[in-house]
Order: C-alpha cells, then sequence, then structure tokens
C-alpha cells in the first residue's frame, strides 16, 4: 500500500509539472512579444491555443475593423500545435481584429493540428511555412506578404484560402501537396510565382489572378478541375509536363512567353478567348480535347 502511494503521489507531481512547464511556455511566449524581443522556438509541442490577436490591445484601423502590432520576429521550427493558431479574430459584435507583424513569420517544419488563421495578416519580413504540414483547414485571405513568402514542401490536408492576397515579392509553393479544395481567387502576385510539381487534389481556383513575374506550373499534376480564367499573367507562362483532367484558361491575358508543352489532359483544356500578345504557344493534345474560339 505504501509504494503504491508513492506511485500516485509521484504521478501527481509528474502531471503538475508538465501542465506547470506548458503554461510557463504559453506565458514565456507571450512575454517575449509584449517586450519586443525575438522569438525562436524548436522541437516544442504547444498544448494551448495560439491567438496572437490576443497580446496586446487592439487599435481602430477603419470602421469595424481593428488590428495589433507584434514587432517581433517569429520562428518556430519543428513544432507541434496541438491547437489552433490564430492571427485573425471575429469579436461577438462582429467587429473583426487583424495582425501586423513587422518582422518575420516563420513556421518551419511545424505541424498544426488544428485551425490556422492567418486572414488579413500583414508580415513585412519574410514569411516562411517550408515543410509544414496543415492537418485541418487554413485560411490566408488577404494576406500581405511584403518580402518572399515560402510554401514549399507543405501538405494542406484540407480546405485552403488564399483569396485576394498579396504576394509583393517572391511566392513559392513547389513540392507542395493540396489534399482539400484551393482558392487562390483575385490574388495578386508581384513577383515570380512558383507552383512547379505541386498535386492538387481537388479543386484549385486560380481565376482572376494577377501575375506581374514569371508564373511556373512545371511538373504540376491537376487531379480534379482547375481554372485559372479570367487571369492575367504580364510575363512569361510556364505550363510544361503538367497533368490535368479539365483546366479552364477563358479570357485570359497572356503578355509574355507561353509554354504548354508536354501536356497531358485526361478530360478537356479550354482556352476560350483567350489573348496571347507575343504569339499562340503550340498545344499537342488531340483536338477533341481542347476547346477554343476559332
Amino acid at each position: 500500500m505504501k509504494y503504491v502511494l508513492l506511485l500516485m503521489a509521484a504521478l501527481t507531481q509528474l502531471s503538475c509539472a508538465t501542465q506547470n512547464a506548458s503554461n510557463n511556455k504559453d506565458n514565456n511566449l507571450k512575454q517575449l512579444i509584449q517586450n519586443e524581443q525575438h522569438v525562436y522556438i524548436e522541437n516544442q509541442t504547444i498544448d494551448e491555443l495560439l491567438d496572437f490577436t490576443s497580446f496586446f490591445n487592439t487599435h481602430l484601423i477603419s470602421e469595424g475593423v481593428y488590428q495589433v502590432n507584434i514587432k517581433s520576429s517569429i520562428t518556430f521550427k519543428k513544432c507541434i500545435f496541438n491547437k489552433s493558431v490564430n492571427a485573425f479574430r471575429k469579436m461577438e459584435n462582429g467587429n473583426i481584429v487583424l495582425t501586423a507583424f513587422q518582422g518575420n513569420v516563420s513556421f518551419i517544419d511545424c505541424i498544426f493540428m488544428d485551425d490556422v488563421n492567418f486572414r488579413g495578416s500583414s508580415i513585412v519580413g519574410r514569411t516562411d511555412f517550408t515543410g509544414s504540414s496543415f492537418n485541418k483547414s487554413a485560411n490566408f485571405e488577404e494576406l500581405n506578404c511584403h518580402e518572399n513568402a515560402f510554401f514549399n514542401k507543405c501538405v494542406f490536408e484540407e480546405s485552403l484560402r488564399f483569396q485576394n492576397a498579396f504576394f509583393n515579392q517572391k511566392a513559392n509553393f513547389m513540392n507542395t501537396k493540396f489534399y482539400g479544395t484551393v482558392s487562390f481567387q483575385s490574388s495578386l502576385f508581384n513577383s515570380e510565382s512558383q507552383f512547379s510539381a505541386a498535386t492538387f487534389y481537388k479543386y484549385a481556383d486560380f481565376t482572376l489572378i494577377d501575375c506581374r513575374g514569371k508564373s511556373l506550373f512545371n511538373y504540376t499534376e491537376f487531379m480534379d478541375k482547375a481554372d485559372l480564367s479570367h487571369s492575367i499573367f504580364l510575363q512569361d507562362f510556364d505550363f510544361i509536363s503538367t497533368k490535368n483532367k479539365t483546366t479552364r484558361f477563358n479570357s485570359c491575358r497572356f503578355l509574355g512567353n507561353v509554354r504548354f508543352n508536354k501536356m497531358e489532359v485526361s478530360s478537356t483544356l479550354s482556352i476560350n478567348d483567350s489573348y496571347f500578345l507575343l504569339q499562340t504557344p503550340e498545344i499537342d493534345i488531340p483536338l477533341e480535347k481542347l476547346i477554343f474560339s476559332k
């Protein structure tokens, strides 16, 4: 009986120590950010909700829209987040809170077990999610990246939203797996956009995108419908050795060199009412799979 009591006491102490360690990590993170110190955390498991909108008092930037400013550079490497990670919050009265990051935001080789929401965030420094896995939905709508943005080698298990995002420098989504529906509708890529060797397993919405640098989709696989209609590509557009089911480029404007070489299309490729400034590209697929205006 004595040994049982000792064992129970030891387990209780261990449980309390683990809980205190988790709370200390969360408190230390909050203190670092509130003291405007840089954050670097590696090989840790974060068990609590990470809400960047709660670290500072909000200030009004427009009617119904508030913002918090975070001056610290944020870096997590090989960490696991068991709860959601938020830089966006909707209040009970319908007002919203956004987050402005003055430094870099990096989550490298991390695992997100719950939802991730950076809707409306502004990131002045580097944005880096290289090699990270998102097990639930991810929302980056209206994200504003001032420097290079890296989402290469990521895995998105569920829906991903990038509508109306702005990438001022390079955007890299190379070798990324998209298992849920994806939307980049009305996003602006001010420099090179790199989607080569990516795989889209469900519907991919790239309608109304504005690409002002090179656009690269070489060796990309679209397993379901992909729609890039009503988009503009100001520089070279590479769509070489892609695999497609049903892909649409209706009413697009191509102002640079366009390459559609070595495509595979299982259903149809549509380029109705599209304009090619330099030269209409050769598309070596069976004519019955090609839909275009004559």
